[in-house]
């Protein structure tokens, strides 16, 4: 069955939504120094504050290059990365689909690598740390047992051709395998008990997907021997990485790989329409328990941390958004993981996801108050 049509097989529904002083950690990588790191967690450390490329080279809609602006955000430009870098990000996060650029064998599409290449150059030239993923494919890497050989096959061949094209490119690029990888429109997309069979299931394939992923990866030549590599599990949820199911893939480079998580948390409060709107120190328990337990299981084992996606939609909240914004960017940094702002370049307070922060027409940001806050922390 070609991967294409995984997600057709499936019933069609809305889309859901310490401190470190092991394993080689100095106090320089908790502060986020930017020297030479030594390992995935003083690299991790070393990215500091970032930014998304939201809905960007992500967006579905559209063919060809059209792509790109398809969701309503404008091409990315060399200007927009160098404003970037000029309000204080260390690193940006690029979330490129792939699979509405590929033929019937999976072989990327020219164009769309070359124009994928000159963002990511934008941003290298600035001197930005770069994330780059396989984004909105889902449908090409279903985590089932049912859908695994086709899964894999993706997973292999998108990689290679990616890895051997940005094989020179030094340490300031990072490759993250998959973005939110799940079990699509089911009632355990986003959420199932820890011993959940079909749960379970899908993270052992997940576990299997980043193993193709780093093996494809390092034996690609070039500097993608030592790059650093970022991998999720299921849904890239805080919860799903803390799974005792989930494990990190073996690597012939010691110490170069990083987990991925996306935690717009607390969910109440960052991302639930119906939840509250006020923020105060007493609200801070849930982030203490995800960034302490991620600690214990990747960091104090020498595995890289990075909060790949962030953010408190609006709610008419502004300052209690900047009192989250310090709490939660100063609870990372004291553990030396980054954290990449999610910009979808939504701003109204209807709904669930609006988290527009640079106005890329303008060139001008949204809510100061809330940026100012986030890099106090990562000074």
């Amino acid at each position: 069955m070609n991967a294409k049509k995984i997600v057709n097989s499936v019933v069609s529904a809305a889309l859901a939504v310490s401190m470190l002083m092991t394993c080689g950690v100095t106090a320089s990588a908790a502060t986020g120094s930017t020297s030479k790191p030594k390992n995935a967690v003083e690299f991790a450390a070393n990215l500091k504050l970032g930014w998304n490329l939201g809905n960007t080279l992500d967006a579905t809609g559209g063919s060809g290059l059209s792509s790109e602006t398809s969701w309503g955000q404008p091409k990315a430009t060399k200007k927009l990365f160098q404003y970037i870098k000029k309000q204080g990000f260390t690193s940006v996060r690029i979330p490129v689909s792939w699979g509405n650029h590929v033929d019937s064998d999976y072989n990327i599409d020219d164009a769309w690598m070359n124009r994928v290449t000159e963002v990511v150059d934008y941003a290298v030239d600035n001197g930005l740390y770069v994330i780059i993923n396989s984004h909105h494919d889902c449908d090409y890497y279903y985590p089932t047992e049912a859908h695994y050989d086709d899964s894999e096959e993706y997973i292999e061949k998108i990689w290679s051709q990616v890895a051997d094209n940005f094989k020179n490119y030094d340490e300031h690029l990072v490759f993250e395998s998959m973005n939110e990888p799940r079990l699509m429109n089911t009632n355990k997309e986003w959420w199932f008990s820890e011993n959940d069979k079909d749960g379970v299931e899908s993270i052992k394939c997940i576990n299997k997907l980043n193993q193709v992923f780093v093996d494809t990866v390092r034996k690609s030549g070039g500097k993608n021997k030592n790059r650093y590599l970022m991998v999720p599990s299921n849904a890239a949820s805080a919860g799903n990485a803390l799974n005792k199911n989930f494990e990190m893939p073996k690597d012939t480079v010691k110490n170069h790989l990083m987990v991925s998580v996306h935690a717009y948390s607390p969910y109440d409060f960052a991302m639930n329409a119906g939840g509250y709107s006020k923020w105060s120190s007493s609200k801070e328990s849930e982030l203490k328990d995800f960034m302490k337990k991620l600690d214990q299981k990747f960091i104090k084992k020498g595995y890289g941390v990075v909060i790949g996606e962030f953010g408190a939609t609006n709610k008419n909240n502004l300052q209690d958004r900047v009192k989250w914004a310090e709490s939660y960017t100063k609870l990372a940094a004291s553990y030396g993981i980054p954290c990449f702002l999610w910009d979808n370049g939504g701003t109204g307070t209807t709904g669930t996801e609006n988290f527009g922060m640079i106005d890329r027409k303008k060139l001008k940001v949204y809510y100061p108050e809330i940026l100012k806050a986030m890099l106090k922390s990562y000074k």
